[in-house]
Formats: structure tokens, sequence, C-alpha cells
């Protein structure tokens, strides 16, 4: 029985990451690809389209990201640019093609809304 559950729930696990894994664009124009390293999901930037973040392409800016509800992906999200961590929230849109990104410092916090690439 104790099998049953396991492979039942790693089913379900892995087809909660599958919702968020995959390309994402910024309204920045950065390409931001989520893929599963586990029981985690990471994301890096891969590519963008203006010539001042490409030194940000290869660099992780989400990890340890784990599945709250299908559609809901909690853990760290990291500023390319500094390189500081946030507790950060993954929202991913009834239809799928939108990814919100709402991250929390103190009493304040910053939303925004990712198109996904096909």
């Amino acid at each position: 029985m104790t099998t049953i559950f396991s492979v039942f729930f790693g089913l379900i696990s892995q087809a909660q990451q599958a919702a968020i894994t995959g390309k994402w664009i910024t309204p920045d124009k950065d390409v931001i690809e989520f893929y599963a390293e586990g029981q985690v999901i990471t994301a890096k930037q891969i590519g963008t389209e203006t010539e001042k973040d490409k030194i940000y392409n290869n660099k992780t800016i989400a990890k340890e990201l784990k599945s709250i509800s299908a559609k809901v992906f909690e853990g760290i999200v990291i500023d390319p640019k500094d390189n500081k961590t946030y507790r950060g929230r993954f929202t991913i849109s009834e239809s799928g093609t939108e990814l919100n990104l709402k991250v929390k410092w103190g009493f304040l916090s910053f939303n925004e809304t990712w198109k996904r690439v096909n």
C-alpha cells in the first residue's frame, strides 16, 4: 500500500513540475528556463534581447522551487544584478500561458507577469 501511495504522489509531483518547466519571457525580454532538479525546480536566464543583460545569461535566478499546488511554486528568487536572495512565489495562470512572480521583502512586494515561450 505504501508503494502505491509513493508512486501516486510521485506522478502528481512530476505533473505539477511539468506545469512550470519550459521557457518564459519577462517584461524586460529576458528568456528564463525552468527545469527539474530532483524534487525541486531551478530557473536560469538563457537569453535576452537587451545587450546590457547578456552578462546574466546562464545565471540561476530561482532555486529550490517547490510545488505548493498544481499551479503555485515557492522558493528562492535571486536578483542577478547583486545576487541578493528573496522568497518568491510563481503562480501559473489558468490558461498556462502566463506566470506571475511575486517577491516579498518585509512589508513590500514586487509583482511581474511573464509569458510562456512556445
